[in-house]
């Protein structure tokens, strides 16, 4: 697998564990409002299920920061029409990861939103996990050659 083959270069492994623990710590800091002290408090209410889908996003896109990376050091020989296969990964940060994001989004959002956000942020969370593992498909992470072929062939 190209992924395994990616991970095993100790400057993409350190690559993705890395970008993960950001992302995780960013993520918890924002969610105590920016007071270390409330950390522990998080921690205890914040449910299991979101807390296990939100490492599990963590360590995706760590992992997928890290693939990235890894493909644009690889010599390349595309054509010029092709298009960028990362959409997945930017689609993902558009799905909220966690009820608690309700403190920052009510901000910003409607209040209608927010409770929309909370009600199926269960189901969010696996979007945003089922959009990293997408964009790790189409990048070809899962095969041994590289990308994935088209998901439509083009007419002749």
């Amino acid at each position: 697998m190209q992924l395994t083959r990616a991970l095993r270069a100790p400057r993409y492994a350190l690559l993705a564990a890395a970008a993960a623990l950001a992302l995780f710590w960013l993520y918890a800091y924002s969610q105590v409002l920016f007071i270390w002290q409330n950390l522990d408090l998080w921690l205890a209410i914040a449910p299991r299920v979101n807390l296990g889908l939100f490492i599990a996003f963590s360590a995706l896109f760590g992992i997928t920061l890290s693939y990235q990376a890894w493909l644009r050091a690889q010599p390349k020989a595309c054509s010029l029409k092709a298009g960028p296969q990362a959409a997945g990964t930017l689609l993902s940060f558009l799905v909220v990861q966690c009820p608690a994001c309700a403190s920052i989004g009510v901000l910003f959002l409607p209040l209608s939103v927010v409770t929309f956000f909370t009600a199926f942020s269960t189901w969010l969370n696996l979007l945003a996990i089922a959009l990293l593992l997408f964009t790790l498909l189409r990048l070809g992470a899962f095969t041994a050659g590289g990308p994935a072929t088209p998901l439509r062939k083009k007419r002749t």
